[in-house]
């Protein structure tokens, strides 16, 4: 099938050429007023939207009368009449929000508290003792929850511009009101019981901001009808002194005698009409003005009908005439085709037909057959094949002579490359065989000097001889700190070669953090060591081998505190892990040194590479021991103010179960 139409002559392929543009053209002219049909099918959906606001305003509506008649009953046990009045209403609000299919109302009982609305009734009604704060805060929660279902809210402003600042005047009305609705339940509250008026006022202060704030936005984005006559019932309607009590109220955080609890209700409740007024004035302009949008919008879409299909027509003489030209502009692209097979980019045809078009696809086969031989070389050289061939086409090729270029110098940077590389293996491993064998050498000589340095002591302190003991005991000191750097050495060279053993047992942290501390008191005489916290902690690993990890902290304490009065240990458990501190108050690390903490020959220096020994392996070592034992270890660390060092370690399965 492909071979047949390639071959086809070229007036003939544009022809097919008109008609893909044209059955294009009709799919489009489809979609365009299959559009047209969602956008009236959207503004439809805009109209029951409209209507579930109603719903959900006229429930809460009627949630706030049964939140005042409930709460009076919790109070005072008595009008139970207008509390068995009121919920038939309420409920007949609620079952018809229910009907919706709107997807931001659906099963809305289950997340806005009223799923519980039976059981609070069942309460008030049966339990005596059932608390009258509890009412309110119930419906108070159920009626801000309903707020934010407003499914106005979430409106595009695109079709509905017309409408669009009463839909947002109503919805902010809407918060106002709702809003307004707690703060007088509120404000009823107190003057009805006379209790709680600082922590009332105190509770409700949000709620009151909240309501200053939309209104300020109503004030700025309301339509210029709706803020004037906003404005108006502001200053003469019986929503003026509401207003200014509430005002005053919350400007001074006193209760005056303006109102009683029954006067202020009636008066709250007529400046709360005034606004739920107002705001079903503009809620009924929108759903005119939605109708009105909708009933244009089908007008549209019968005039998209009709013009597309003139469209189509107009197209299709287009078209005829398009063919025409196009064949004449293809006997040009000949000549532009061969101008640019000296160098450029090209496509692969089969079975073209021996004419105009043939003549364009040999040209642009000459570009790809070249693009190709240099696309295979370059890939070639980044392979590492510098063997491959490359051939210019002449020295104006730019791109043949960069690449032919570019494969000598990544040749010669290649080699140069692997000589460094072989160079540095090779010695990195001289110097672990290096480290590894003196490490060895060294055991023998320095095990042989510690037991003369001992029999001398023994000696020296058979003959009372307190001078040789000091020097003797100095000197054992000293084979000590060089038996240890010898350790770590052997244990670095064990390390990198995977040989390390560990003997694991189960053995309490706590006392291995009491032995080791007193070991390190024994040679920081000028520090004090604290053990502020040691949680017994029982784990099951090498104990002498954590016990290295700990001294190797404590010894840096020591060594980089040098002026620090004390140093604070810590020993705690986090729920399956130990985690042990070791904090000191010295001079701390720079952040350039941080993250070479833990690498192995690496030694913090102070104003020059002597100020501290060591050989900067242990905590190297520290690190590759705790990870062993599938734990972690970091530090925190400010410049001037110290370093804290911590190691955590899983605690065994019985320390999990049966924790002290």
């Amino acid at each position: 099938m492909n071979s047949f139409f390639r071959k086809l002559p070229l007036s003939i392929k544009l022809m097919l050429i008109g008609l893909i543009p044209l059955l294009f053209l009709i799919y489009l002219s489809a979609q365009l007023y299959s559009e047209k049909k969602q956008t009236v099918k959207l503004i439809g959906d805009y109209i029951l939207h409209v209507h579930e606001e109603g719903n959900i305003s006229n429930l809460i509506y009627e949630l706030e009368k049964e939140r005042k008649v409930s709460y009076e009953y919790a109070l005072r046990k008595d009008n139970y009449s207008k509390v068995i009045f009121q919920r038939p209403h309420t409920d007949k609000a609620m079952q018809l929000l229910e009907k919706s299919k709107d997807l931001a109302i659906v099963n809305f009982p289950r997340y806005t508290f009223l799923d519980s609305l039976s059981s609070v009734r069942n309460s008030l009604d049966n339990s005596p003792f059932y608390r009258a704060d509890a009412i309110m805060q119930f419906y108070t929660n159920a009626i801000y929850r309903l707020n934010t279902l407003n499914p106005v809210s979430s409106m595009s402003s695109t079709y509905l511009e017309p409408v669009y600042k009463d839909l947002l005047s109503q919805k902010t009305l809407f918060e106002m009101i709702t809003f307004l609705s707690i703060i007088r339940t509120n404000i009823y509250n107190v003057l009805y019981t006379g209790k709680y008026k600082v922590e009332t006022l105190l509770g409700t202060l949000g709620v009151f901001n909240i309501f200053k704030s939309y209104e300020k936005e109503f004030l700025l984005k309301g339509s210029p009808s709706s803020i004037n006559l906003y404005n108006t019932e502001k200053d003469t309607s019986s929503l003026k002194p509401v207003l200014a009590y509430i005002d005053k109220l919350f400007a001074t955080f006193n209760f005056d005698s303006t109102y009683d609890a029954k006067d202020w209700w009636e008066v709250s409740s007529q400046g709360v009409h005034i606004l739920r007024k107002q705001q079903l004035n503009l809620w009924q302009n929108v759903e005119t003005g939605i109708d009105k949008i909708y009933q244009q919008q089908i007008k549209s879409k019968n005039k998209t009908l009709a013009f597309l299909i003139a469209a189509i027509i107009f197209v299709i003489t287009f078209v005829i005439y398009t063919i025409t030209v196009i064949s004449e502009m293809l006997s040009e692209l000949k000549i532009a085709a061969q101008k640019i097979s000296v160098g450029g980019t090209g496509l692969k045809f089969q079975n073209m037909p021996k004419d105009v078009m043939g003549s364009l696809t040999d040209s642009i086969l000459e570009i790809d057959k070249n693009n190709i031989e240099l696309a295979y070389a370059a890939n070639a050289i980044g392979a590492g094949n510098f063997n491959v061939p490359v051939n210019p086409r002449s020295n104006e090729d730019l791109l043949g002579n960069s690449i032919q270029k570019m494969k000598e110098d990544l040749h010669k940077l290649t080699m140069e490359k692997d000589k460094i590389q072989q160079e540095t293996l090779e010695l990195m491993d001289r110097k672990d065989d290096f480290l590894s064998i003196a490490s060895h050498e060294l055991k023998t000589p320095v095990t042989s000097l510690k037991a003369y340095t001992q029999l001398l002591q023994m000696e020296a302190k058979a003959n009372t001889n307190e001078r040789n003991e000091l020097m003797l005991s100095k000197m054992d000191l000293q084979v000590d700190k060089l038996t240890a750097l010898i350790s770590d050495l052997l244990d670095t060279s064990k390390m990198q070669n995977g040989k390390l053993i560990y003997n694991k047992q189960f053995f309490p942290l706590n006392h291995l953090v009491e032995e080791i501390v007193e070991e390190i008191r024994i040679h920081a005489s000028k520090h004090k060591i604290i053990i502020e916290n040691n949680t017994p902690v029982q784990l099951y690993g090498d104990k002498e081998r954590i016990g290295q990890v700990l001294s190797n902290i404590l010894s840096n304490a020591v060594k980089y505190c040098k002026d620090c009065e004390k140093i604070i240990v810590n020993l705690k458990q986090v729920g399956k892990g130990a985690i042990c501190s070791v904090q000191d108050f010295g001079d701390g690390i720079n952040e350039t040194q941080k993250d070479k903490i833990f690498e192995r020959f690496y030694r913090v220096t102070g104003n020059d590479l002597h100020t501290y020994p060591g050989l900067g392996i242990g905590l190297f070592i520290s690190k590759e021991i705790i990870e062993r034992h599938d734990g972690k270890i970091w530090f925190e660390s400010e410049v001037g103010k110290g370093t804290t060092f911590y190691f955590s370690i899983p605690v065994a399965e019985t320390q999990i179960n049966n924790p002290e």
